[in-house]
């Protein structure tokens, strides 16, 4: 189908079963021994591009220097922080952000799997997180727009593709001041089709692909 790299999320165990993507985020599985299992499937059947694992970089019960160093002796080339605490707000984010369970320690592991050489590629909410990102040596920086529409089982609420074209280029214009080539990359929310991803190419300028 030509894509460039290969994720694995815990949350596509639920996909495959016919659920949301948002139960990934949820306390349904041990979403890192869920990805470590999936990898051994995906290792098998792919050859051609880099496979990199999605890290939920808030379990209180890892260590990230030894869980990123097994993905990378498992021969997967990267890392990308999902589950994510950015996809949620409200009064439970700030309890996340004030009880050790926060965004930070996502920038923390994309820092640490940037010392061991592996590809980042992490999602980011806003300009914020976004130049955090760069700051601790992120390959590729993942513009997230919210939970995708569409689909027998996408999301009904996000913000309209004109929002984040916007919000998009903010990201861009911003991380391009700290490092000028810093891939971005598009995610989310009213993208969720060819033709989307096609707007927000032409409405933006410096996006260089969709994941």
């Amino acid at each position: 189908g030509g894509a460039d790299l290969l994720v694995i999320y815990n949350s596509g165990k639920f996909r495959m079963a016919g659920q949301g993507s948002l139960c990934g985020l949820l306390s349904f599985c041990d979403a890192n021994a869920v990805m470590l299992e999936m990898s051994k499937e995906v290792l098998a059947a792919v050859k051609s591009v880099p496979v990199l694992a999605g890290v939920n970089a808030t379990d209180p019960f890892k260590n990230m220097a030894t869980l990123l160093s097994k993905i990378k002796r498992k021969g997967m080339k990267g890392v990308q922080n999902f589950p994510t605490v950015g996809l949620i707000d409200g009064n439970f984010r700030k309890n996340l952000e004030e009880t050790n369970l926060s965004y930070a320690k996502e920038i923390e592991m994309i820092g640490i799997a940037n010392s061991l050489d592996l590809i980042t590629t992490p999602y980011v909410f806003d300009v914020e997180q976004a130049v955090r990102m760069c700051q601790v040596g992120a390959d590729i920086i993942v513009a997230h727009m919210g939970l995708t529409t569409s689909g027998t089982i996408g999301a009904q609420t996000s913000v309209s593709l004109p929002e984040c074209a916007q919000r998009i280029q903010e990201i861009v214009d911003k991380v391009r001041e700290v490092r000028p080539d810093i891939i971005v990359l598009c995610h989310g929310g009213s993208i969720a089709n060819p033709e989307d991803v096609d707007y927000i190419f032409k409405n933006t300028r410096g996006v260089s692909g969709f994941l």
